[in-house]
């Protein structure tokens, strides 16, 4: 089985397995955690559909398919694209068709023009995006009420992305907390303020 083939098999699996979970008595959900920045099954589902959508570009298009390394976010339909591509023009084709969907909010396109990240490279943005996210649900700060699942941590060449809805003072005390865990170069900040 060709590559294509195998990323196709893995996402269409991916998608089925995240739709079967869903539970239709949580719809009521999606609008009432607007002001909170709780999350609702509709905003989780249509992410997933979102994401997918981005995704399956990739998988059509050979020259991301096989020269880039993308990693593709969608949190509260911001779309967030972190990673390598060959050149300029791939990135922002992508940035373009993620752009172009309906149901987008808003597009983050931090993709770099570099060769693609080493294994090396990416097991150490994955021991910092644990590291991280063991870092916000141990905070004694935040409030005792505070969903941390409000919150959505990306991390790609040591540089950690923070997206969700927050208050200020909650941005201010979570970037602080993070920006110390071990080899955060950088902090970038995609919050929506509640306030």
């Amino acid at each position: 089985m060709g590559r294509r083939a195998a990323c196709t098999l893995l996402l269409m699996a991916a998608m089925a397995s995240s739709l079967m979970a869903c539970a239709p008595s949580q719809v009521a959900e999606h609008d009432a955690g607007a002001a909170t920045g709780e999350r609702g099954f509709g905003d989780i589902v249509a992410d997933q559909r979102l994401r997918g959508r981005i995704q399956g570009y990739v998988l059509n298009d050979d020259e991301l398919l096989d020269e880039a390394n993308v990693t593709i976010t969608v949190f509260n339909r911001i779309v967030l694209l972190t990673g390598e591509v060959p050149d300029r023009e791939a990135g922002m084709r992508l940035a373009g068709f993620a752009r172009g969907q309906d149901d987008v909010r808003f597009v983050y396109n931090e993709l770099v023009v570099a060769e693609l990240s080493s294994v090396m490279s990416r097991s150490r943005d994955r021991m910092i995006n644990t590291a991280a996210r063991t870092r916000l649900m141990t905070m004694a700060d935040l409030p005792e009420d505070f969903d941390r699942e409000r919150i959505r941590l990306v991390t790609e060449r040591q540089r950690l992305y923070l997206l969700g809805r927050v208050t200020r003072e909650e941005a201010e005390g979570i970037t602080d907390a993070l920006r110390r865990v071990r080899g955060v170069r950088e902090v970038v900040r995609m919050f929506e303020y509640l306030d």
